[in-house]
């Protein structure tokens, strides 16, 4: 049984000069699903689902279907949005929330290695974006733990897209232990570009879906790079070919499978 509601509450504001339309939208959610025992299934693709915005709100706290949890919990949250009363288009996004267990829960993925979650408050997730302008935004999320207070993830990204086919992102990822250790620090990096931007071609209009042009190569990557360990996790860099009627793509892939390993 589940249980989601909420409520859209609007206001005309004005911030640096902006006339601006801000919402406050609470919502609450509440699941209970009764326990039984899995431990003699098998798990081909269940996994435990990342801790984020979207998974805190759905009934099984694990991914796939060869587990189910047993649930009894309510999650609170609040989003905050700023909006272009003109064009509709979102300038600020604010959200906060947390999930409650209301008892321990007994299902896990492998019951010989893996501890049962604790019956109690889970950490906080915070998030905020930002469209400074119509070319660049920022973003941030945050997962804090009340008990340890510790952070125990981190993410602060950008992105430049000055118009079609045009896009650069940038990001740095952390994650901690609970005593604060660092598990990981890790940068990604990705990019598509017309590179006829080097000799100023120009584009061509032909709505949106179709491309700049006949004939035209982009240039097409994403780097992640470990600051623990100094190296690269996974790179994958190459040219994508528009010819109008078919596009084609060549690219290199390298991904890191063990320390000192790499596949190519």
């Amino acid at each position: 049984f589940s249980l989601d509601t909420g409520l859209v509450l609007e206001k005309n504001n004005s911030l640096f000069n902006r006339a601006w339309l801000q919402t406050l939208e609470p919502r609450a959610f509440f699941v209970y699903t009764p326990y039984r025992d899995q431990n003699f299934l098998p798990n081909y693709d269940s996994g435990n689902n990342a801790y984020n915005f979207a998974s805190i709100f759905t009934e099984n706290t694990f991914g796939g279907f060869d587990r189910i949890s047993d649930s009894r919990m309510v999650t609170l949250g609040a989003t905050s949005r700023f909006i272009d009363p003109q064009t509709g288009a979102e300038g600020a996004r604010f959200a906060l929330a947390q999930r409650m267990r209301m008892q321990p829960e007994r299902v896990v993925l492998n019951p010989y290695t893996d501890t049962p979650p604790s019956a109690g408050l889970n950490d906080v997730l915070g998030g905020a974006s930002v469209n400074l302008t119509r070319a660049v935004s920022v973003e941030s999320v945050l997962q804090y733990n009340p008990k340890t207070e510790v952070y125990q993830r981190q993410m602060v990204g950008a992105r430049y897209s000055p118009g079609s086919y045009r896009v650069v992102t940038a990001a740095l990822r952390t994650q901690n232990k609970e005593d604060g250790t660092p598990i990981s620090k890790q940068t990604d990096l990705s990019w598509q570009w017309p590179l006829h931007d080097l000799w100023r071609g120009r584009d061509e209009d032909l709505g949106t879906g179709r491309g700049l042009g006949e004939g035209r190569w982009y240039s097409v990557a994403r780097l992640n790079y470990s600051g623990l360990d100094g190296k690269l996790v996974e790179s994958v860099m190459g040219f994508e070919y528009d010819a109008g009627c078919w596009v084609g793509r060549v690219v290199t892939e390298s991904f890191r499978i063990a320390e000192g390993v790499s596949r190519q």
